[in-house]
């Protein structure tokens, strides 16, 4: 068994880390200088593991994988609204409380639909709570833009730019107030230190229960 990608820094003086992504993929975070037959050394003592995470993964993948039919669950917010219908309407997707209404003309651009719906959602409802939360803290930024990163909820640039995954429009909103809190902070603490780390306590106090919700039901906030 071999990584599939293996990622060396400066950085990292003794620390070894594996990680298996939401896409199955074997990832290895190493010191700059560390020998091949060391890296192997490693995939072989922990492939049990390996095995075990990626089929959890994978089975987890397939869970949320939507088919578009009538009655299948989309998250918003934190709730689930389903697909009430797919019939001949003027707008390729509408939603109510009752839940969505897809144009059967859209059928098969359906997943594409609901991304622009989501994205264009994401964009409104985390610019208001990133101005909120900004002018709350004190804590100046430069735009926000909504993009499709599947392994980031969120990051901040060194311009003060915040960038939020669509996907986050899907969790409740203290969730997606957690992730603008987190990455505001990045504006004055660069790194995860522990200052960071105390200056998202000082702004939101619970911040460990978000952020545990993301580490457990993230997989789910997907299409």
């Amino acid at each position: 068994m071999k990584p599939d990608k293996v990622i060396r820094s400066k950085h990292r003086k003794k620390t070894i880390a594996i990680e298996v992504t939401e896409e199955g993929e074997v990832v290895l975070r190493v010191p700059l200088n560390t020998k091949d037959v060391e890296i192997e050394r490693i995939i072989l003592k922990n492939k049990d593991w390996i095995k075990k995470k990626r089929v959890e993964i994978l089975s987890k993948a397939k869970i949320t994988r939507k088919e578009f039919k009538e009655g299948e669950k989309f998250l918003f917010l934190g709730r689930e609204y389903p697909l009430k219908a797919i019939k001949p309407q003027d707008k390729p997707l509408k939603f109510s409380r009752e839940g969505f209404v897809l144009s059967d003309r859209h059928l098969e651009v359906a997943k594409e639909i609901f991304v622009k719906w989501y994205k264009d959602k994401a964009k409104r409802i985390i610019s208001e709570r990133v101005k909120l939360y900004a002018k709350r803290c004190s804590l100046p930024y430069d735009r926000v833009r909504i993009t499709s990163a599947n392994k980031r909820w969120g990051s901040c640039s060194k311009r003060g730019n915040l960038n939020f995954s669509y996907r986050l429009i899907m969790a409740p909103l203290s969730v997606i107030d957690y992730v603008v809190v987190h990455e505001l902070c990045h504006i004055k603490e660069r790194n995860h230190s522990r200052n960071f780390w105390k200056l998202v306590e000082s702004m939101m106090p619970d911040y460990k229960t978000y952020k545990d919700y993301l580490k457990n039901n993230g997989y789910l906030l997907r299409i």
